[in-house]
């Protein structure tokens, strides 16, 4: 793959389009990660006040997931808050994935929040999963191709945990070094591992990042396009629409946004974040907002009136009952909190005002929940088996604990790692503030002062761009092309490797080889075992192997992907200490030679035009 510039460089937009910029004028390379780790290494009585509420609403969902659930009922708000936190999970992990993949700049300050929302999310929703679920599948008339409902169930919930934290482990993993170096705890530093910040590091975690990205996107979209296939393949009326998967995806992606906008405002405005998380990220999310709910608005209103239209009397029943009847309280909600609201962000001040934006977002994910609720009312059209919400206990105490669990593991993902992704943000920086580059101490002549050099050493330089150490790499490499170079910064140098040209790791072939073996394997053994199971409906023919092969396939290639960059981080050979290259641009040099010829490189070195690759500072380090 050849190196890209990460992040990929747009063209500024007018100043009067969005009204502020991307990033403060005066945030530099040192300053992101100062503001981003205090947060984590704030002061002791701060951070257990904290971690004092995530333990009481941790203690609060231990308690709430202990109220029992009856298999023979079917709990509609258990149900319908399972199926609210997997949309906000697949919508956010979806959003965030596929903004990365597009290069959109922007997304560095809330790219991470979004991906902690979808983990959290996931996980929520696996506290709502159960048995309750059974009684819906009954009312379609389907079935797991083997096995049990909740077994299924728990396999695509754990399959969508995998993924989420996979992907974000991967972009957490350069900031863990960051954290390592500023005095945390050594446990950052075990799971940072062998990170350096080299050229090829970089280059080989921008590889795993855009494949794990890649797999949860595809894997978000799939979980949601199959659970309206299968709806369709079923003896529900009113299930069979053809628009049906747009408005689930639509939905999901809805949620997952307005949740994700409520949680980056609240994290702005809780640790004043407005240097990092601009007016102009909320304008943004608020317009992603508002053309997602036109979007709905659009699938909803086509569906009433198609049905309106040239729909059966099955179909024009259960659109009444959303206008005047039993449906009618659901209905109204998704009304009322998710189409309408949305369309306040016409209005250019409220897309810029943190309250309307967070608000908002929470209406459109209530909204959302709403709409799960009255399409699974719809489902189940035998009411022998309905439990009320009002009378749903079981529901919710699911409800209620899910949402304590949601906030205890984001009260603690905020208080113990960064929750701005650093090395993104320092990209951005190095692109919108040129002016703030590092700037070194004077510079050293490597002749005097260093003391006389043995064999084994190496000359280390630091630059205050990767364009500099580039120039300079390029010169030292044609000057000797068996000299050992090493390269490192605080973000992806794709300068350099185009000098340098390292064996890379080819971690897109290993995720591809992973995906194929877990979609083959788990095809092999649906095909084996769906013959065993008398009597058993698949889930509409083809979705019954094919939805579990693609899930067991992303979340193969993802897990081989993160193996890969885990295996890759810590390659011997390297040449400069751990601690370089965190606020500065390296490149190291390996001396093999004579002593006198690291001399000779360093004046090479000192010699370069202070435009074209002259180094801030050269110094000796132990090889």
């Amino acid at each position: 793959m050849t190196a890209t510039r990460f992040p990929k460089a747009l063209t500024p937009l007018p100043e009067s389009l969005y009204g502020e910029r991307i990033v403060a004028v005066g945030e530099s390379i040192e300053s992101v990660a100062r503001t981003v780790t205090d947060v984590v290494l704030a002061r002791r009585a701060v951070r257990r006040r904290w971690l004092l509420a995530a333990g009481a609403c941790g203690l609060l969902a231990a308690l709430l997931a202990f109220v029992p659930r009856h298999p023979e009922e079917g709990a509609l708000v258990a149900v319908a808050s399972y199926e609210g936190w997997i949309g906000i999970a697949e919508g956010s992990l979806l959003v965030s994935s596929v903004l990365l993949l597009a290069g959109v700049e922007w997304r560095c300050a809330v790219g991470r929040i979004a991906e902690t929302v979808a983990l959290l999310a996931a996980l929520a929703a696996g506290f709502c999963a159960g048995t309750p679920a059974e009684p819906w599948m009954r009312g379609t008339g389907l079935s797991p191709p083997f096995g049990p409902v909740g077994f299924w169930q728990g396999a695509g919930i754990a399959a969508l945990v995998v993924v989420c934290a996979s992907h974000w482990l991967v972009g957490l993993l350069p900031d863990l070094a960051v954290l390592r170096e500023r005095g945390a705890s050594r446990l950052y530093g075990g799971l940072a591992g062998g990170w350096r910040g080299s050229a090829l590091q970089w280059r080989i975690w921008d590889e795993a990042h855009r494949a794990t990205a890649l797999f949860g996107a595809l894997l978000a979209i799939a979980l949601q396009v199959g659970a309206s296939v299968m709806q369709a393949a079923s003896a529900v009326a009113g299930r069979q629409d053809t628009l049906l998967p747009v408005t689930y995806l639509v939905d999901a992606v809805l949620s997952g946004v307005g949740a994700s906008a409520a949680v980056v405002v609240t994290i702005r405005a809780v640790h004043r974040l407005h240097s990092l998380i601009t007016r102009r990220h909320l304008d943004i999310l608020a317009r992603l907002i508002l053309v997602l709910g036109l979007a709905s608005l659009y699938c909803h209103a086509t569906t009433i009136l198609a049905v309106l239209l040239h729909g059966d009397a099955a179909a024009r029943d259960t659109v009444a009952r959303g206008f005047h009847g039993d449906l009618a309280p659901a209905f109204w909600t998704v009304v009322t909190c998710g189409l309408l609201p949305p369309q306040l962000f016409w209005l250019p001040r409220l897309r810029r005002s943190s309250l309307a934006v967070a608000g908002i977002g929470t209406l459109a994910a209530v909204g959302a929940y709403a709409d799960r609720a009255m399409g699974l009312a719809v489902t189940l059209r035998d009411a022998s088996t309905l439990v009320s919400p009002a009378a749903d206990i079981a529901g919710i105490a699911a409800l209620a604990g899910s949402i304590a669990l949601f906030i205890a593991g984001l009260i603690v993902a905020l208080q113990t790692l960064p929750i701005i992704s650093i090395a993104q943000m320092r990209a951005l920086v190095i692109a919108h503030n040129p002016a703030t580059s590092p700037a070194g101490p004077a510079l050293e002549d490597p002749g005097t002062g260093a003391g006389r050099l043995v064999r084994g050493q190496s000359i280390v330089a630091e630059f205050a761009s990767a364009r500099a150490l580039a120039a300079a790499a390029g010169l030292l490499r044609a000057r000797d092309r068996s000299l050992r170079l090493d390269a490192l910064g605080p973000v992806p140098i794709p300068e350099a490797l185009e000098v340098l040209r390292p064996a890379v790791v080819p971690i897109r072939l290993r995720a591809l080889a992973g995906a194929l073996v877990g979609g083959t394997g788990v095809l092999a053994v649906c095909l084996a075992a769906i013959p065993l199971a008398a009597g058993a409906a698949p889930w509409g023919a083809w979705p019954s192997l094919v939805l579990p092969s693609l899930t067991a396939a992303l979340t193969a290639g993802t897990l081989a992907a993160l193996a890969a960059l885990l295996a890759a981080r810590g390659r011997p050979g390297q040449i400069a200490d751990g601690q370089a290259g965190l606020d500065h641009f390296v490149l190291a040099a390996k001396v093999d030679g004579e002593p006198g010829e690291a001399e000779r490189i360093g004046q090479r070195l000192l010699a370069l035009p202070a435009s074209d690759g002259r180094p801030l500072a050269i110094r000796m380090v132990d090889g």
